[in-house]
């Protein structure tokens, strides 16, 4: 077995995992599998950073093997499993290929189920005044070297990952263009989008969720600041309704989660583990 980083809250260490599961993982496996195990459950989950190894541009972004097959084996234990992305929710089912999983897009504004995409009603009357923006921004931003840009289908992202010098131009470019234009403007790690005024994001995306299937177990995993909605939302659901929650964080994310762990290969280590716990 691969070294696997993980750790359980503030106060664990981080351990590598050798020929046999060190205590800490068996730890994080009860962890998920107490809650997982709580019916109805839900497993919610980020794909860039988390299921993906972060990427320069969004489209070299590829899930991991080991990932795919821990969520696949891990699927027909719980009722629920859920990819919460920034991405939009059809190029997340194209990422991450489980028809029965269902793909909240946008930060929460969208849904992907079964092959039909649900987007908020009226966006689409935005899409002439997106298109301008990203033609002038196009235009603005033109002799800022390494830029790349996004349809995102009820908006557009701006990524300055190769050029991390370049944030306060992109953000005062596209703050200036979108509000000339009534679109929205928001910052996130490494990049700038620019959408529909549509309402979302990832904790309402999981509350409407929770409430709605009555969830008892709920997982999150996440790598990014814009996951801290869902954690927190997760954790509201706990506070009421008294459901089983386990946070999952991955790499620097803080604060630490209930587990924290290394990197994608180690949440493939961590969820394939868990749902071998499942089938017993």
């Amino acid at each position: 077995m691969p070294g696997l980083g993980i750790g359980q809250g503030p106060g664990l260490s981080v351990l590598s995992v050798a020929a046999e599961p060190a205590p800490e993982l068996t730890r994080g496996v009860t962890l998920l599998h107490d809650a997982l195990a709580c019916r109805p459950s839900a497993l919610f989950s980020d794909i860039d950073g988390t299921l993906s190894p972060l990427a320069e541009t969004p489209e070299r972004a590829t899930v991991l093997p080991g990932c795919r097959t821990s969520l696949l084996a891990l699927r027909p234990r719980i009722d629920l499993l859920c990819l919460l992305t920034g991405r939009p929710a059809d190029d997340a089912w194209r990422m991450v290929g489980i028809d029965d999983a269902l793909y909240v897009g946008n930060h929460g504004a969208e849904v992907w189920l079964q092959g039909e995409l649900m987007r908020p009603a009226g966006s689409e009357r935005y899409d002439g005044r997106l298109g301008r923006a990203s033609a002038t921004l196009r235009l603005v931003l033109a002799g800022v070297p390494g830029l790349v840009f996004e349809d995102k289908g009820l908006g557009f992202a701006i990524h300055y990952r190769r050029q991390p010098s370049a944030a306060g131009t992109v953000r005062q470019a596209a703050e200036r263009v979108a509000s000339e234009r009534g679109l929205q403007v928001l910052v996130r790690s490494a990049h700038v989008e620019v959408r529909a005024p549509v309402q979302g994001d990832k904790g309402s995306a999981l509350l409407r969720l929770a409430d709605r299937r009555g969830l008892r177990g709920v997982v999150v995993i996440g790598d990014d600041p814009v996951d801290a909605p869902a954690f927190a939302a997760a954790r509201e659901h706990a506070k009421r309704t008294g459901a089983t929650v386990v946070t999952v964080t991955v790499g620097g994310f803080r604060p630490p989660g209930d587990i924290q762990v290394r990197d994608p290969a180690a949440v493939a280590e961590l969820l394939l583990a868990t749902a071998r716990s499942l089938e017993r």
